[in-house]
This record gives C-alpha cells, structure tokens and sequence, in this order.
C-alpha cells in the first residue's frame, strides 16, 4: 500500500487521485512517497474516513490465470487482500490505543494469522487451499481444488482482521447473494459461500484465464471498433440479466471486466458484484455505506450516482460508456481535468465530446458514436432505457460495420476494375486500327 506525497494518507498501488486531500499522484511524488511506505508500520488499528471521503481507485488486476474476482493492490504484510476494486472509504491508521485498552481483551472472530498460511489446508472439508493469485486490501484470492469433483476453482477469503468489520461482512455477503442469483454466461460464476468454524469466510467461483480489460487496453491500445461492440454487448448481455433481477452493479469499469480468449474470440466476464444495490419486490436494500459515503469508481460515475439519487441499471449504462471512450481511444473525455472535483464537474456539467474527436487518427463511424453518446446523456431518461435496448442498437450497428467493405478492399477493386478498363480499351484501339 502506498501513501499519497501530499497528506501521507494511504492510497492504492496506481491510483490517479489521493482520495482524501483529491491532489493528483504524479510518477515522481509517488516514487518518493513509496521509500516512506515501504518502513511503515502498518499492523495497527484502523478507522475510516470521514464520511465526506470519495476516492478513485484504478487497483492492477492479476494477469493469467486470474480468478473471477481478481482485482486489487498489493497491500503490505498485515493489511493483506482486497477482493473487491471498489472506490470507498480509505482506511487510515487510528491514534495509538491507551494503555487500559491496549490491556483490554479483543474478541477475535476468525484466525490472526497471515493468509498464506491457510495453503494446503482444506476449507470445511470441500476446499482444498492452494497457491495465492490476487492480492488486496480486503482479502485475497487463492487457487484451490473442489475436494468431490477435482474441479479448479478461484477462492476469494476475506482477511481475518476484516472479519470485524460488520460492513465489509456484510459486503462479503451481498456479494455471494448478488451472484447466487446469476446464470449468464458472461457474469462470473459462484459455487459457494461458507464459513468455516474459527471464523474463514470465503466464497468458491470459477476460475478465469486471459486478462482484466484494463490490462488488455494497455497491451493492445485502443480497440477496433467492431471489438468494442462485441465487448459491450457481452457486457450488457450480463448487465440485463443483473438487472431483471434487481441488481444494480454500481462500479463498472475495465478492472471489473475479465477478457477470456474462446476459439480465437474474446468472451467477457463480468466480475465483482460486491457492492451491487440488491432490489427486492420493489424494497431498497439498505446499501453498505455510511452516511455520505460514495461507492463506485469516480472516473466511471453517473451523475445519479454522484449524487446520491437512488439508482437503476441505467448508472451501469452510463459507465459502461465511459467505459468505452477509454476501448476505443485510450483516453477518457474529461483529459484535462486535474482533480477529482474536476471530474465530477464534469460528470455533472459538461456534455461529453463524440469519442472520434479525441483522436483524430482513429477512424470511429458514426454510428459508434451516437451509441456511446447516448449512453453517456446526463439525464438517464435520454439514456437507453435498459440494456437489451442498448444490444439491440448495438446489433444494428455492427450489422452496418459489417456491411461496410474495408477500405483496402475497395482501394484494390476499384484498382483491378480500373485496369480491365484500360486493357480493353487497348485492345479496342489496336483492333479498329
């Protein structure tokens, strides 16, 4: 975990904003910052913020073989694994607790010792623990093996000093709840939720090969125009099924998206449902914040979110957008901004700009960019009003790029056709010599 050059306060490996003074974390006060990090003692206590905290959170996400919620920073030794790459809170050290309370017995609900020690042991006699994969600030996530069926799994434990933490508890849960409910293909499969008896929480879900999207943006670059769609529909394809089940994801962005590669094809899933809005028979689960506190990741946020308003699938349409500025063009709309409250003026203010102006050596058709410009519309009415209606346009259009012949294409047959011209009329010179 590394700390921000300004305030000193705790941010995460690669974050673009220290989430509590908002200055931005450039490579040079990071590294400097990082020699006072790495003598830190990190094994206290800790408190959150105050409420009026948001942060942004771009954590790295682990390379192949990657589990389903695989996402997160390294923290340092004691403040082990993060599962879930949401925007909260950051956590910073409490003042040194008193003599009498340090002599006061804490009660301990689950294992004190690190992580890594659970490998080999088998969880609840059905989970057999192997090597660590992911790593973060709430947990980690291990491969392990199905004991009855041999079957690989991804097992995401939450780290025993978060066990504490009724909130965090709660998320874990909400987690396993969320996706418990979801069979499409391109959400992340859970197999179980469980404690064990000292106190181990953890959830079984399938493991995943290939990379998050946001390390596919940074190997590839932008993307064709034709992959974005792909990429979006599958996107929405597990947005829509979330959504008639009244699961809003509420932080969509490219560490939550997982690209597989299927028969030379890129097979999305969608990952980390944990801070999810859970509906039930139009009854608004209580969500897992305190109050003011904003869940989500900033560069990605609706207006609605921003807020506080109560969300629908809508938010997630809004992000998936921004989402795809970034696919296409390796950059985000709002370029100049500094700080965080520059985004969020944005978010809130400023029209965003069709994605083929912010690079004019990157051919986007039109028809891409009506898309995405409606996904991004400030008012979510103006919005698609869900996300089988997004895959229907997007269908259309891929449909028009389909029929769109490459330009190369027509460059060599216009080139072939004007040759057979010029042979025949040769020809027919010579021959009415």
């Amino acid at each position: 975990m590394a700390t921000c050059p300004h305030c000193s306060n705790e941010i995460d490996d690669g974050a673009r904003f220290c989430g509590v003074c908002g200055r931005p974390i450039t490579p040079t006060a990071a590294a400097g910052a990082a020699a006072k990090t790495a003598s830190r003692d990190i094994s206290g206590a800790f408190s959150p913020l105050p409420p009026s905290a948001v942060q942004t959170q771009v954590p790295p996400s682990p390379s192949s073989p990657v589990p389903a919620p695989a996402s997160a920073s390294t923290s340092g030794p004691a403040a082990a694994p993060a599962l879930a790459p949401a925007v909260e809170a950051r956590p910073v050290p409490r003042p040194a607790p008193s003599a009498a309370a340090a002599a006061a017995p804490a009660p301990l609900r689950g294992p004190t010792q690190p992580l890594e020690n659970l490998i080999g042991r088998t969880l609840n006699h059905r989970y057999l623990v192997e090597n660590k994969i992911g790593e973060g600030g709430f947990g980690a996530v291990f491969r392990g093996k199905q004991i009855a069926t041999g079957r690989e799994v991804a097992l995401k434990i939450l780290h025993p000093h978060n066990v504490h933490d009724e909130t965090i508890v709660a998320r874990f849960r909400r987690e396993a709840e969320a996706c418990s409910k979801l069979r499409d293909p391109h959400t992340v499969t859970t197999y179980d939720f469980d404690e064990t008896p000292d106190g181990i929480l953890y959830l079984a879900m399938e493991l995943l090969r290939g990379k998050a999207l946001h390390h596919l943006q940074k190997s590839d670059g932008p993307l064709g125009a034709s992959r974005v769609l792909r990429i979006m529909d599958q996107v929405a394809a597990s947005l829509s099924e979330a959504h008639a089940n009244g699961i809003v994801h509420r932080d969509m962005k490219p560490e939550n998206v997982f690209i597989e590669q299927r028969a030379g094809e890129d097979h999305v899933k969608v990952l980390d449902f944990g801070i999810a809005k859970v509906m039930s028979d139009d009854r608004q689960v209580p969500a897992l914040t305190a109050v003011g506190q904003t869940l989500g990741t900033l560069e990605f946020m609706s207006p609605e979110q921003l807020r506080g308003n109560k969300l629908d699938g809508r938010s997630d349409i809004y992000a998936l957008g921004m989402m795809a500025y970034e696919m296409l063009t390796g950059k985000l709309p709002f370029q100049s901004a500094k700080t965080p409250i520059d985004i969020i003026n944005f978010h809130m203010k400023t029209e965003p700009p069709p994605p083929s102006r912010l690079d004019s050596n990157i051919a986007i058709p039109g028809a891409v960019d009506a898309i995405i410009l409606k996904m991004v519309q400030k008012d979510r009415d103006h919005r698609f009003a869900n996300a089988n209606a997004l895959r229907e346009e997007i269908a259309r259009a891929q449909r028009s790029l389909d029929r769109t012949p490459d330009k190369f294409e027509v460059y060599r047959l216009l080139g072939v056709i004007g040759t057979v011209v010029i042979v025949v009329a040769t020809l027919v010179y010579f021959l009415h010599r």
